[in-house]
């Protein structure tokens, strides 16, 4: 099995190498993992290539650098993926992002989002004359697929449990993030603040916080009944 996953930024692109690592349990005689124009540049340092050619799985994740590209960097290669024999390319982008305000500027209900991507897909479908690909979306970002995993931060901080996340950041782990929060990166923020640490898309924070997600965490979300969005990509991926 051959896949090209093309997301975002480099939260996804870190989220999604672990995700991925954790599936296969790092073994390398199952999987290769391969990274792509990661941005920031000091990511390719903790983010790196492994496996062996003869390995049954291979998976290319692209860091595209910007929500919007993520569909156009797909149209370019769709034509040079399929002729390379994948058998899957992924598209993960976040919901909240510009063109999404500009479209609908004060609606965040579940029918602005379905339209939304559904335009977005049937953009992609255009050019995507054999079926391979498939645009998969965080709604409303990646952020709320993290603060459906309340457990990793008290590994972050060992005050951050679900009364303190509630008390001191106004996050309620019993509700659905994907479906309470229009802007989960701001709460996830305000979890970092109550705590007096900075968080903000830099390498070294995202990677202190994606790097302590593990299998169980990933199980845990994906059977909790919570980010659906979630939910979809893991069953697109695996």
């Amino acid at each position: 099995m051959k896949a090209a996953i093309y997301v975002e930024g480099v939260t996804e692109a870190s989220f999604v190498y672990r995700l991925i690592g954790e599936h296969y349990q790092w073994n390398w005689d199952l999987f290769r993992l391969e990274c792509l124009h990661l941005d920031p540049k000091e990511a390719i340092g903790d983010l790196l290539n492994y496996g062996k050619e003869e390995a049954p799985d291979y998976y290319l994740i692209y860091d595209s650098c910007s929500d919007s590209a993520v569909s156009s960097d797909i149209k370019d290669r769709i034509d040079n993926h399929q002729k390379a024999g994948f058998d899957k390319v992924i598209g993960l982008r976040d919901v909240y992002s510009d063109n999404f305000k500009d479209l609908y500027p004060q609606q965040f209900d579940e029918r602005a989002v379905a339209s939304f991507m559904k335009d977005m897909r049937d953009a992609l479908k255009v050019f995507d004359t054999k079926g391979l690909a498939r645009l998969c979306f965080a709604i409303m970002e990646i952020e709320a697929w993290i603060l459906a995993m309340d457990d990793v931060f008290s590994r972050v901080d060992s005050r951050l449990d679900a009364q303190w996340l509630n008390e001191k950041a106004k996050v309620d782990v019993s509700k659905d993030p994907e479906k309470e929060y229009h802007h989960p990166y701001a709460r996830l923020k305000a979890i970092y603040d109550s705590v007096a640490m900075p968080y903000g898309k830099h390498w070294d924070a995202i990677k202190k916080l994606i790097f302590k997600l593990n299998q169980k965490d990933f199980e845990m979300l994906y059977n909790s009944g919570k980010c659906n969005s979630f939910h979809e990509f893991y069953d697109t991926m695996f």
